[in-house]
């Protein structure tokens, strides 16, 4: 789930421009509510936020290469073809 979750944060919702305090984004999928902002560092992305109504933080850094961070506090890393991109109809914008 968390795999999917960062394609749709990641991809799917548009891109944040760089800004001094970036406004939060979140999304809704399988039930699950994720709150998170964006920035850019040095071609990359990074997301920071929550999941299951704060309880759960991360931290992703997203390359064209792929994802590492943590979630929940435990180390995440996979490669990009390891995401699956959703339908617009899986993910409800907040």
């Amino acid at each position: 789930m968390l795999k999917i979750a960062i394609a749709a944060a990641a991809f799917a919702l548009p891109a944040v421009a760089m800004a001094q305090e970036a406004p939060k984004q979140s999304f809704v999928y399988q039930g699950v509510t994720y709150s998170y902002t964006t920035e850019m560092q040095g071609g990359a992305k990074i997301l920071k936020g929550t999941a299951n109504n704060g309880k759960v933080p991360f931290e992703l850094k997203v390359t064209k290469d792929g994802v590492s961070g943590t979630f929940n506090r435990a180390p995440v890393t996979f490669d990009m073809h390891e995401v699956q991109h959703l339908d617009a109809k899986d993910v409800v914008a907040k």
